[in-house]
């Protein structure tokens, strides 16, 4: 069911009826440069021909080696980030070689690295801290500059305030049952807007967290973390909170445009135990992903469900699910989609895994293990048309052979070594890509 403020009051009021009309209406401010939008799709071949996977370390050290995102800059080069210190590499020639480590201002609790395909910038946003900020970047990630921002929180956090029952605040000020922040952790790469009624909308996914001493997995219902999603019609400047995502205790989500406009969310589930003392038995349900799709340019989602078959990688048995990549292919009239996780039933972060949808995220019939070894957080994206990261696929990883976080290593494949993958079971890989 979706999150109101009457279910919010039914949660924090032990069932008072507060039956006001939500607050959220629509954003008709938007860009009118669709021609504009650098994206684009290409041709279908050129993620097929002789199968190919490539993987190498870009980040090493002593444990842990954490918090992996990846985006590709509209000139096709190629970003891997160590979000949890703050070090970036760069790749100019489709991941043949890497930069140096650049030092940059991005670090946990930021969103992954979002990129404007109407201007090339790359922008990454702060929320957790007290002031509203962006780090933006106009020579392909080299150098970043801080720029504020403002944020229009959606109805249910407005109600929340002027009910006087959660006020916003940072991340390490709040207090338990009172307060909470919005961050955008571990998301995947942010986005413009290319197909629907929003082109040069960008978007990225973020997290709506009360305050509460225990783990998200372990909170009360009043307490649950929520996924949700950021997005901005003046190229950065001003953002909208989205409604949230219709299932609670989730975060660390990812979002894709799909060709007819329709969005496509993907979010991790905490819906298990984190403290063994807390201890219950699980369902299959709790070891699988949460998905939604939004028809209106990423203000609410709707059509939410569990997975059927995509994993919610490493919980330890405990359920409590793990983040995991997503990207779209820019292939001209498709809609392929491709995920990453650990193919754990929730167990052990091991066994990273790389699935493929090629009708938006309906169905996943193929897989194909990536790493078997210990490995853990991931994040996807795809090369450009006309660019050297054209074709390619590219996932950065936390894993290593002697611990899921003694590294960050980064692959490159193509579909055709993809479709040499074990087929799930949800759903047959169309023709017109077997005989492409």
């Amino acid at each position: 069911m979706k999150l109101s403020r009457r279910g919010f009051s039914r949660l924090l009021l032990s069932g008072a009826a507060l039956g006001a009309a939500s607050l959220c209406t629509r954003d008709h401010t938007g860009s009118k440069a669709a021609d504009h939008v650098r994206g684009g799709d290409g041709p279908l071949d050129a993620f097929l021909g002789k199968p190919f996977c490539e993987i190498r370390p870009v980040f090493e050290g002593s444990p842990p080696v954490r918090e992996p995102y990846l985006a590709v800059a509209t000139d096709g080069t190629v970003l891997v980030l160590r979000n949890y210190v703050g070090h970036l590499r760069r790749s100019t020639d489709g991941g043949e070689t890497w930069s140096d480590i650049i030092e940059v201002p991005i670090r946990h609790s930021d969103s992954n690295i979002i990129v404007d395909e109407l201007t090339g910038d790359l922008l990454s946003l702060r929320l957790w801290q007290g002031e509203d900020k962006a780090f933006r970047s106009k020579d392909g990630g080299s150098t970043w500059v801080e720029e504020p921002v403002s944020v229009r929180l959606d109805g249910e956090m407005r109600w929340l305030e002027q009910a006087g029952l959660k006020h916003r605040t940072t991340r390490t000020s709040g207090e338990p049952g009172k307060s909470y922040y919005l961050h955008c952790n571990a998301s995947e790469s942010g986005l413009t807007l290319r197909y629907g009624k929003r082109p040069g909308r960008l978007i990225v996914t973020g997290t709506f967290r009360p305050h509460a001493k225990e783990h998200p997995s372990d909170r009360k219902p009043v307490d649950a973390i929520y996924s949700c999603a950021l997005y901005s019609d003046d190229r950065g400047k001003s953002w909208r909170v989205s409604e949230l995502f219709p299932d609670g205790y989730t975060e660390e989500a990812a979002v894709v445009e799909l060709s007819d406009g329709t969005l496509y969310f993907n979010t991790r589930s905490h819906r298990g135990f984190y403290e063994k003392e807390r201890a219950r038995t699980l369902s299959a349900e709790h070891a699988l992903r949460r998905e939604a799709w939004s028809t209106d340019e990423g203000h609410t989602w709707d059509n939410f469900r569990i997975s059927r078959v995509l994993p919610d990688g490493g919980g330890y048995n405990r359920g409590y699910g793990m983040k995991g990549g997503l990207t779209r292919l820019p292939v001209r009239g498709r809609d392929i989609l491709i995920y990453s996780n650990a193919d754990t039933a929730g167990g052990q972060r091991e066994k990273l895994t790389i699935w493929a949808s090629f009708d938006g995220g309906r169905t996943w019939p193929i897989k194909r293990l990536l790493y078997p070894g210990p490995s853990a957080y991931s994040s996807l994206g795809a090369g450009r048309p006309g660019t050297a990261s054209e074709g390619k696929i590219f996932i950065l990883f936390e894993g290593s052979l002697r611990h899921q976080y003694g590294a960050m290593q980064v692959a490159r494949f193509n579909l055709s070594w993809l479709l040499g993958g074990e087929r799930t079971g949800d759903g047959d890989v169309p023709d017109w890509v077997r005989s492409s």
